[in-house]
């Protein structure tokens, strides 16, 4: 039989096939067995703990915030124990008489209807979810329910540790609150560790100090069985909450207190610090607010914070002694005397003649009082508008404009508070991008603090400690100490930090010093402060805003002293009343007058008023 060469052929092919097809089954298994190799010992350890992790059920301790306290000793924010009562609607007996009694009992307790109970389980039944029933409970409500739990299912107590405010209102702008984590910041913070149901500081030092505040979280590892039940008593891994660090600020509580007391229900600020270091001994804004409203979420905290939030008059949320510009109005006058004495503009002793107006083209500048003849002394002393008017167009707006700054005008201080504007200067340059072609009358108006000048009062403050300590000032800070939140242990000491350093003669400074001082003693300040037998320096200002019929004033004083003290011993006291109209300076000096006595002679606020007989608190509307 003759040998097709066709089926020779077909063989040589299927011989091949079956070749390759052997080659690239033994490259899969030689493949699979270096995986398996590399996964048995190289990364056995990795998905060992993976697996164990599977195993696991793990409860989070969420951080434990540090506190903060007053340079006293008084605690100014704390955590405290808060127990809740849930209701899971599912659990409940299924027996209707059981069931009813026992929502019987849990109402009594808590002085809630049978009925009104019923409908609030009924909606939450319908959602299929648990529900607070309370929030923060008396601990004698919660002894109750506790004592009688193996008898109510489906009611559980959840206890937890809150945020507390144990002043309330006191100091509420500059301690701020903590609230829920919201989505912003989540995104922000998630990195550091933060869970989407965590809390953060909201305001004040709550918010610009939360990394030191914040504490770790711990948790609890429990063992799971292939059913994914949780085995209590077998706990794999667990780690404690560690507490934040806390806080001791510079402020003392029981001064504090008078501050606000004397402030009583007068819309304004007040800052007191020491210039020898910036440390803020006082800081009051009113109107103010509860802090606690933002920690339980009932009813009636609710309503309470919006009204906060839609009150547009009294603005209470605003921090008022840096969030909020003034026009310095005759506080800036130490800057354009400056300007006077450093460059030399006119001799001290030349005289302007104040007839109360002031001509510049057609336009007329008026000054608040008839003066007559004033030399540079009498004119920072009784506040004349008309000498700064003349000097102004000697000197120019550029000079106004640089000594300015160099007095930390026109830019934040960095206080650790947070949401501090910056206030802001005139300028030739300013004025030309808002399209201003500047003009001899806006000069005016900037050398007596008017017009586009903008400062806040922490900024007025250092800028008096400027002049307190002849030429320098210490950033404004109210955090003194970090404490270890464990040992209680001095952690960090925050230090003086230098702000402004101005090149100005010794002269200029004793020249403001002695005017200042008579400011008190016989200028416009001297009634003021007729029954204070220290040796204070200020200045008095009303600031204009508005225009024509709308034009209203706030009435300023800025000061420090006593100036025969040293430096260590003095305190820098500014005051703002807002809207003191047809009533020039007849609160900020009187309020800074108290406030002084009140610090130096360590007297509460009614002893301190009626001493200078001025009115105690339930006359101040009168």
């Amino acid at each position: 039989m003759m040998h097709n060469p066709f089926d020779n052929n077909l063989e040589k092919e299927l011989s091949l096939r079956v070749l390759i097809i052997g080659i690239l089954t033994l490259i899969i298994l030689l493949s699979l067995m270096c995986r398996v190799t590399y996964i048995q010992i190289f990364k056995n350890r990795n998905y060992s703990e993976r697996s164990r992790r599977t195993r696991e059920s793990i409860i989070r301790f969420p951080p434990i915030r540090g506190r903060i306290f007053s340079s006293d000793g008084k605690v100014l924010a704390n955590n405290i124990n808060s127990y809740d009562l849930i209701i899971d609607p599912k659990l409940l007996s299924k027996d209707n008489v059981l069931r009813q009694q026992e929502l019987l009992y849990v109402g009594k307790v808590m002085g809630i209807d049978y009925a009104d109970l019923e409908k609030i389980l009924q909606n939450a039944s319908k959602k299929r979810e648990k529900i607070t029933l309370a929030e923060n409970i008396a601990f004698d409500d919660f002894i109750k329910i506790n004592e009688n739990i193996d008898k109510l299912p489906g009611v559980e107590l959840s206890e937890s540790l809150i945020r507390n405010y144990p002043e309330k209102k006191s100091l509420s702008h500059a301690v701020g609150y903590i609230g829920h984590i919201d989505y912003d910041e989540f995104s922000k913070l998630k990195e550091k560790g933060y869970k989407s149901q965590d809390w953060v500081g909201k305001t004040g030092i709550e918010l610009s100090y939360e990394d030191v505040l914040r504490g770790q979280e711990g948790f609890v590892a429990y063992e799971v069985d292939a059913k994914m039940n949780v085995n209590k008593e077998n706990i794999a891994r667990s780690k404690p909450s560690t507490p934040g660090d806390d806080l001791i600020l510079s402020i003392d509580l029981e001064f504090q207190k008078n501050v606000e007391d004397i402030l009583a229900d007068r819309k304004g600020g007040v800052v007191v610090l020491r210039p020898a270091t910036g440390e803020i001994l006082a800081m009051a804004s009113f109107p103010n607010f509860d802090p606690n409203i933002y920690i339980l979420q009932t009813e009636e905290n609710n309503n309470k914070k919006k009204e906060l939030a839609l009150d547009t008059q009294g603005t209470p949320l605003i921090n008022r002694t840096l969030q909020s510009e003034y026009p310095p109005g005759s506080i800036f006058k130490m800057i354009p005397t400056a300007i006077i004495l450093e460059e030399d503009i006119v001799p001290i002793s030349k005289t302007f003649y104040c007839n109360r107006a002031f001509r510049l083209g057609n336009e007329r500048f008026g000054c608040w009082s008839f003066h007559g003849w004033q030399d540079l002394n009498e004119a920072l002393t009784n506040s004349c508008d008309t000498y700064y008017y003349n000097t102004s167009m000697i000197f120019g707006i550029e000079k106004l404009t640089r000594y300015s700054m160099s007095f930390g005008l026109g830019r934040g201080t960095g206080v650790d508070i947070p949401f501090e504007k910056g206030g802001f200067i005139p300028s030739i340059e300013a004025a030309a991008k808002q399209g201003v072609n500047w003009y001899g009358g806006l000069t005016l108006i900037t050398s007596i603090g008017q017009g586009d000048v903008k400062t806040t009062l922490v900024q007025l403050a250092d800028y008096i400690s400027v002049i307190a300590n002849k030429g320098k000032s210490f950033r404004p800070h109210i955090v003194k100490e970090i404490l270890d939140g464990q040992t209680g242990d001095v952690k960090q000491k925050i230090e003086p930090e230098l702000l402004a350093q101005v090149p100005y003669s010794k002269n200029t400074f004793q020249f403001l010093t002695r005017s200042m001082r008579d400011v008190v003693r016989t200028g416009t300040a001297a009634k003021a402060f007729a029954r204070v037998p220290l040796e204070f320096a200020g200045k008095t200002g009303t600031a204009e805003v508005g225009f024509g019929a709308k034009k209203q004033t706030h009435s300023l004083f800025a000061g420090f002293g006593p100036v025969n003290l040293p430096i260590n011993e003095q305190i820098v006291v500014v005051v703002l009343i807002e809207y003191e109209n047809g009533h020039p300076l007849k609160y900020a000096g009187n309020v800074a007058a108290m406030i002084v006595n009140s610090w130096f002679y360590k007297e509460d606020f009614h002893t301190t008023a009626r001493k200078l007989w001025y009115p105690i608190r339930d006359s101040y509307n009168d």
